[in-house]
C-alpha cells in the first residue's frame, strides 16, 4: 500500500507546475534588500578609541544578532541607528540617556504621538538635535 501511495503521489505531483522565470524574476525584486553594510561604512571611519569601540559594538550588533530576528522596531530609524546618531550628535551621556528613553517606548501603544514615516510606514522618531541653556 506503501508502494502504491507513493506512485501515486509521484504521478499527481508531476501535473504541479513550479514558478516562472518571470514570477521568480519579480520576487527576487521583492526580497531585495538594502546594503546596511554601505550604509554604515562611515562608522568604520571613527577619530577617536571611544567612537570606534561602539561603532564596532553596533556593527557587530547589526551583523550578528539584528539580523537573525525579524524587523520588530516600530520607529524610523530603528532603534540601534538611533543610538548610533545619538551619541555621535550628543555625545554619550545624552545620547545614551535619549536610547534608553527611545528604547522604552519602542512599542505600538501611542501611535498617536508619531507621524508615519513614508518610505516605511514606520513610526518617525530622529534624533532632535539638543538646545543647550546658556
Amino acid at each position: 500500500m506503501k508502494t502504491y501511495t507513493i506512485i501515486l503521489f509521484l504521478c499527481c505531483s508531476a501535473a504541479v507546475w513550479g514558478q516562472t522565470a518571470e514570477e521568480l524574476e519579480l520576487l527576487k525584486q521583492h526580497a531585495r534588500h538594502e546594503e546596511r553594510a554601505e550604509r554604515f561604512a562611515f562608522l568604520k571611519e571613527s577619530s577617536n578609541e571611544l567612537e570606534r569601540f561602539t561603532s564596532v559594538l553596533f556593527l557587530a550588533y547589526k551583523a550578528f544578532i539584528s539580523s537573525q530576528d525579524a524587523i520588530s522596531c516600530v520607529f524610523y530609524p530603528s532603534c540601534s541607528e538611533y543610538a548610533v546618531q545619538a551619541i555621535q550628535q550628543q555625545g554619550l551621556f545624552i545620547g545614551l540617556l535619549n536610547t534608553f528613553d527611545r528604547l522604552t517606548r519602542c512599542n505600538a501603544l501611542s501611535p498617536e504621538n508619531y507621524p508615519i514615516h513614508p518610505g516605511t510606514n514606520l513610526f518617525y522618531d530622529p534624533v532632535e538635535p539638543e538646545e543647550h541653556v546658556h
